[in-house]
């Protein structure tokens, strides 16, 4: 088999003989098909891409993230001011594999035509193929007499076998309208839900019937304190580390409120909470498991489809030197050298996503920027973004203290992370105030992630100059915490 990334990323010419075609025509026969793919997308996007809606920026905005949760898609950055949300999926998603054959039936043909030409006979093993593909959205949403203007783009990315780097690419006209139209219609559902019907499109657009997948009905509530024997909790506190590297303050302070919430509002076994302050790296192997094995003691205390799962991590995080992953940094490790000596973010993700947990819920009061309140970690780190390879499992509920070029603050009044002090805070019923949330006595990740943005973000602002803004992923719908009397 002979893979032409260059098509689009999509295309795949497969024959016995490889060396029969030259990759000059190969080239060719790619070119073709993206300069073909961007004049109708172009064209597409322009007709399709744009919507007006009698709406709030706030609520356009949120509508996108919670359109982007339905839809299976992962938000890697998004600013409210420029009203900017990037978001990415493992290809095909959003569609559906039926939705993809059909963009396959539609295309091919035609797809081939293009590169009968320069492929000849060969032309006839040229096919689609998402795999390995990722799919990039992008949306805007910007003020108007009107209301809001949203403009929705979709590209893909793959990397380049030759240069190993990321690279953006055209996708099929028919995934593309497709793509549109689901996003179109989840968005409009999450927008109607949030005005309460009252929203009004001020622009019709013609809809392509789409299968929009229903918004999750199977959140779970963490049952009251008396009735959680099977919940699970690791709680991490990584204060004092070795050499150069400065120590994170309030770490211990932090696992020991987290291990007192775990006790009290979660109602956590003090028997089913593993504690470890200063983890090295083969502790935290041995529990949460390593490259090679996710069932390592974590693994065995849970009980499938029956625990809920609870992990924090209080401590430093670093990006590594040469790969740009997150990385988590026990203690005794070398910041400088993170891909070997660091415990990486994805791979934490991947093994949780595995623990066959009812739910799992994951809090990191930690950065990735390379700097910390208490100096540099990694020597040259300016300039250094982390990348999220592998977007985390659709299973997991995760909040991180801050997005990958931040700083995570302390906060020094409390002696706490500014993010542990503000979303223990949060969990304890701040989040549920009528600002945030219902005030019905069960707390939501979405609440808790409007009580961050407004209240740890603007401390961090207040009191230390900098923008610190927590990333979520999840069911905003997930209920995290119930404090409803029984």
């Amino acid at each position: 088999m002979l893979n032409l990334t260059r098509i689009a990323g999509l295309v795949a010419l497969m024959f016995m003989a490889a060396a029969c075609v030259p990759q000059q025509s190969i080239k060719q026969a790619a070119e073709k098909v993206e300069s073909e793919w961007k004049t109708e997308n172009t064209q597409i996007i322009s007709k399709e891409g744009k919507r007006t809606f009698t709406a709030t920026k706030r609520q356009g905005f949120e509508a996108a993230q919670l359109a982007a949760n339905r839809l299976g898609l992962v938000i890697e950055n998004q600013t409210y001011e420029t009203g900017f949300i990037y978001m990415a999926a493992p290809a095909p998603t959003p569609l559906s594999k039926a939705e993809w054959e059909k963009v396959q039936k539609t295309e091919t043909r035609e797809m081939r035509d293009l590169v009968s030409q320069d492929l000849g006979f060969y032309q006839w093993w040229v096919t689609l193929d998402p795999s390995g593909k990722e799919v990039l959205t992008n949306v805007f949403i910007t003020e108007t007499k009107e209301g809001i203007d949203v403009t929705i783009g979709l590209r893909l990315r793959v990397k380049d076998s030759s240069s190993d780097k990321l690279k953006r690419m055209q996708p099929p006209p028919t995934a593309l309208r497709m793509g549109l139209a689901k996003f179109w219609a989840a968005y409009e559902m999450e927008l109607d839900n949030l005005t309460g019907g009252s929203y009004q499109p001020a622009r019709k657009i013609a809809k392509i019937p789409v299968a929009i997948p229903p918004k999750s009905s199977t959140a779970i509530r963490p049952p009251s304190p008396s009735s959680n024997p099977d919940a699970v909790a690791v709680i991490i506190g990584n204060r004092n580390y070795s050499g150069m590297v400065p120590p994170v303050e309030y770490a211990h302070r932090d696992a020991d409120a987290w291990k007192q919430f775990a006790l009290e509002t979660l109602g956590i076994s003090d028997k089913n909470i593993i504690y470890i302050q200063d983890a090295t790296l083969l502790e935290m192997q041995s529990v949460l498991g390593n490259d090679r094995s996710h069932t390592g003691k974590l693994w065995r205390w849970i009980r499938p489809q029956e625990s809920d799962l609870f992990v924090f991590y209080s401590g430093h995080g670093v990006p590594g030197m040469k790969d740009r992953r997150a990385y988590l940094l026990p203690v005794g490790s070398n910041p400088d050298i993170a891909e070997i000596q660091g415990y990486p973010l994805e791979l934490l993700y991947k093994n949780l996503s595995k623990m066959e947990a009812r739910t799992t819920t994951v809090f990191i009061d930690a950065c990735f920027s390379g700097q910390s309140p208490g100096g540099a970690l990694v020597r040259n780190a300016s300039g250094i973004r982390v990348t999220t390879k592998t977007p985390p499992a659709a299973s997991l509920t995760i909040i991180t203290a801050a997005r990958e070029e931040q700083v995570a603050s302390w906060d020094r009044e409390s002696e706490h992370g500014l993010f542990t002090w503000h979303l223990l805070h949060a969990l304890n019923g701040a989040a549920d105030q009528q600002r945030y949330g219902k005030a019905d006595g069960r707390i939501t990740l979405n609440e808790v992630r409007k009580y961050l943005d407004r209240e740890m973000s603007y401390a961090a602002r207040r009191n230390y100059g900098r923008t610190q803004q927590a990333m979520v992923f999840g069911d905003p719908e997930r209920i995290l915490v119930s404090l409803e009397k029984k």
